[in-house]
């Protein structure tokens, strides 16, 4: 994985290509990572999906860890529609 930073992209674009062949290169401004340029290859729809399951995996890692840390890992069904319930509610 390559860094390069925001400044370098603005002044010179063809950096961005020239680092991404095949990997990933992580944007930053400021010193802190702010993108990631991931090279596409043949199929831009497979490596969107790749992408998107990943950030969805990720996503559903953090539900299960809150879920844990706050004791809501045991809770019934009948619970779980009561919030539900309640949460439509207060739309």
């Amino acid at each position: 994985m390559k860094f390069i930073t925001s400044r370098e992209i603005r002044s010179n674009p063809a950096r961005l290509w020239e680092m991404t062949g095949g990997d990933e290169s992580v944007i930053t401004v400021n010193g802190k990572p702010r993108a990631i340029v991931v090279a596409v290859g043949e199929d831009l729809e497979e490596t969107l999906t790749a992408f998107r399951r990943a950030r969805a995996f990720t996503a559903l890692e953090k539900i299960r860890q809150y879920a844990k840390e706050n004791g809501l890992e045991n809770i019934s069904e009948q619970e779980i529609d009561t919030e539900i319930n309640r949460s439509r509610k207060g739309r």
